[in-house]
């Protein structure tokens, strides 16, 4: 049996078709962030297509799936990937009431909730026979202990409000916490820094596949510097802007999450491809966009590591993690108190799994794949 699993992101959709024991049987994806949008099936071309949602971005997979006669009768399940789970500790199979309490949470996560709440209709929609299950990347951090996730506010916030420190990006923890694992050796007590960079930012701390701390809080705002949001700032900051320059709740909200970071800082763009490519040829903002991204970096791998009392491993994933050396090399140049260098040549030629670190190095620098599909697809074979 195989199971279909979608991952909706604010402007893009990534599907998979997979069998139970891991083997990608099709796959695909549509991005609505460029103009015009894009679609891809399995190794075909991309082509230009007129939606700029998931909805129809999961219709079509779903249409191209059975005209392949790819998609079984027997359909295992239909996994989604959530970004905020709210009180939910663990994957949850999608029933009426999950459905309204994860429409109750979409405010938590103003970027990624509506695009997943849209895919997730339009694939009950096409196939409401087959289990649904919500995979949440807040599960991971479920770990957290009190003085981790307790925010220093009026404890009628946390009590009744639910404001603490959640955390984000936990399937793709999960996932490479179990790979560094399989790759120095099956350890497991190993002290792991883990940075997922890409649009979306955050780093996290893992003690023996264990989430310790990280980054993200409340919301997916908080942190690491992002394409289009803010990370971490003084709430002084919100006050002053509402009050003395009368912007209002949804304009800061806008501004935070849609038109700061990279984008902001460089005036470019939130892609950071771009802002490098801008920064080579002398472009002074796009050089302050890197050079504040990656001092945040620094700053909460420091962090991170103390937490844990030292650490064995520095992680580099995510699509900016995985693919942008420079900035791999630019983040470890400061860090060898840590006891960590990287080999230049490795760091230069490496793609994903793959340890880029020095024979002398007493910290491994590993390079490692996303894959929130395995993650996803171990918790729809547990809950179906």
């Amino acid at each position: 049996m195989s199971a279909l699993l979608f991952n909706a992101g604010s402007s893009s959709l990534k599907f998979s078709l997979m069998a139970e024991d891991g083997a990608v049987l099709a796959d695909g994806s549509s991005d609505w962030a460029g103009t015009p949008p894009r679609y891809r099936f399995r190794d075909r071309a991309e082509e230009a297509v007129a939606f700029r949602s998931p909805g129809p971005a999961v219709r079509r997979a779903i249409a191209d799936l059975r005209r392949e006669t790819l998609l079984p009768e027997g359909l295992l399940g239909v996994g989604h990937r959530w970004v905020h789970g709210g009180d939910f500790r663990e994957s949850v199979r999608i029933t009426p009431e999950v459905r309204s309490r994860l429409d109750a949470l979409s405010r938590l996560a103003p970027l990624h909730a509506p695009p997943s709440l849209e895919a997730l209709d339009a694939a009950m929609e096409e196939l409401p026979d087959v289990p649904h299950v919500a995979a949440f990347d807040t599960a991971f951090h479920a770990s957290l202990a009190p003085e981790a996730y307790t925010f220093a506010v009026p404890e009628q916030w946390t009590r009744e409000w639910g404001v603490r420190r959640y955390g984000f990006h936990g399937l793709n923890y999960d996932y490479c916490s179990s790979r560094a694992a399989e790759m120095l050796g099956g350890r497991a007590d190993l002290r792991l820094v883990i940075c997922h960079l890409g649009q979306g930012c955050s780093a996290a701390a893992v003690r023996g596949r264990i989430c310790v701390d990280t980054t993200m809080g409340f919301t997916p705002l908080d942190g690491l510097v992002m394409a289009t949001r803010s990370g971490s700032l003084d709430p002084g900051a919100l006050l002053f802007v509402q009050q003395h320059h009368g912007l209002s709740a949804a304009e800061v909200e806008r501004a935070l999450n849609r038109e700061s970071g990279l984008l902001g800082l460089s005036g470019i763009s939130g892609d950071l491809r771009e802002v490098r490519a801008a920064a080579a040829v002398g472009n002074e903002r796009a050089k302050l966009a890197l050079d504040v991204y990656i001092r945040r970096l620094r700053q909460a791998i420091g962090a991170l590591t103390a937490m844990l009392g030292g650490i064995d491993a520095l992680i580099f994933t995510g699509g900016v993690g995985e693919h942008a050396g420079d900035v791999r090399a630019s983040t470890c140049a400061d860090l060898k108190y840590l006891g960590l260098e990287i080999d230049a040549a490795a760091n230069a030629a490496a793609n994903a799994d793959a340890d880029i670190a020095t024979a002398n190095s007493a910290v491994r620098v590993l390079v490692i794949a996303a894959r929130e599909d395995l993650v996803m697809l171990r918790e729809v074979r547990r809950l179906t």
